[in-house]
C-alpha cells in the first residue's frame, strides 16, 4: 500500500559540505566513525568506507540513505527502486532510479547495499550474481534481513518479521552461507542488530493488534499499549540475543570471493 514505509519516508534536504570540510571529508568520517553514534554510518563502519566510495542502494524507497550518506560526505551515492512510480532526481547526482540491476554497468561500485530488500525477492541466486557482477574486484554486498532464531521459536506465525506476503524468503545464518558460496561471495563479517521491535510488533500481532491504524493508517504508538519497564525489558532482551547471536536480524557484509559454484 502507500503507506509502506519505504515509500512514505520523506528525504533530508541535501547538504553539501563546505570547500574545507570536502578537503579533509575522511579524517571527519574517520572521527564520526570512532564515535560511533551516526545510525547511517554505523552501517558502513565495519568495512571501513571512505567517502570516495561509489555507492548503490538496491531497493531505496525513496533514498532517504542515500541522502543522508551524501550529507556526511559520500560524494558517489544512488539509489535503485522498480517499484518507485517514477525517477527521484534530489540533485548534486544523487539519484534514484527505477531501474532493474541487470540494467546496470558491470564492476562500476565499491559497495552495493540491500537493506531489508532480500526477504521480497524470490529470485536469491540470480539477484546475488548481478550484485557480484556490479561490483568491482575488492568491492562489498552490505545485505541486512531478518534471521529465522530465538524469537520465532518463540512467537511462531505471530512473529513480526514474518509478514508474509512481502517477505518470501527467510534465512538463517546456515542458508545465508549457502547462497553466498552459490554466488561467488564469501561473508567477510556478521553483525546482528535486531531490537526490541522483534517483541513489541509479535507482542501485538499475539493480541490480535496491526501494526498500522486501521483507519488513520498511522504506525501504532507501542507506548499506547506497553510500560516504560516492559519496553526497557525488550530492550534488554534484544541486546542480549544479538551477544548472542540469536536475533532475529543481522547485517552480512560479503566480499567477491571466486566464480559461482
Amino acid at each position: 500500500p502507500e503507506y509502506y514505509a519505504p515509500f512514505n519516508l520523506k528525504a533530508p534536504p541535501l547538504k553539501k559540505l563546505p570547500l574545507f570540510k570536502r578537503l579533509v571529508k575522511n579524517t571527519r568520517l574517520q572521527r564520526k566513525y570512532k564515535q560511533g553514534n551516526n545510525i547511517p554510518l554505523s552501517y558502513l563502519k565495519p568495512i571501513n568506507v571512505n567517502t570516495s566510495a561509489k555507492i548503490l542502494d538496491v531497493g531505496c524507497g525513496n533514498g532517504v540513505l542515500i541522502c543522508k550518506l551524501f550529507n556526511q560526505g559520500f560524494s558517489y551515492v544512488e539509489g535503485i527502486d522498480k517499484f518507485l512510480p517514477h525517477e527521484i532526481n534530489y540533485g548534486n547526482g544523487v539519484k534514484v532510479q527505477k531501474r532493474e540491476l541487470d540494467e546496470l554497468k558491470a564492476e562500476h561500485y565499491d559497495l552495493v547495499m540491500l537493506h531489508h530488500v532480500l526477504e521480497h525477492i524470490d529470485e536469491q541466486v540470480e539477484t546475488l550474481m548481478q550484485c557480484h557482477r556490479l561490483l568491482k574486484k575488492d568491492g562489498h554486498l552490505l545485505i541486512r534481513i531478518p534471521i529465522l532464531g530465538e524469537v520465532y521459536k518463540i512467537y511462531g506465525e505471530k512473529w513480526v518479521q514474518l509478514d508474509a506476503p512481502r517477505h518470501l524468503v527467510l534465512h538463517t545464518i546456515k542458508s545465508m552461507e549457502i547462497l553466498a558460496n552459490k554466488t561467488g561471495f564469501k561473508i567477510q563479517q556478521t553483525i546482528f542488530d535486531s531490537s526490541d521491535f522483534q517483541f513489541l510488533g509479535s507482542e501485538l500481532y499475539k493480541r490480535g493488534i496491526p501494526l498500522y491504524d486501521a483507519i488513520s493508517h498511522k504506525p501504532n504508538d507501542f507506548v499506547n499499549f506497553f510500560t516504560k519497564d516492559e519496553i526497557a525489558s525488550f530492550e534488554k532482551r534484544a541486546n542480549k540475543l544479538n551477544e548472542m547471536r540469536t536475533g532475529d536480524q543481522a547485517m552480512f557484509y560479503l566480499e567477491k570471493a571466486n566464480q559461482a559454484i
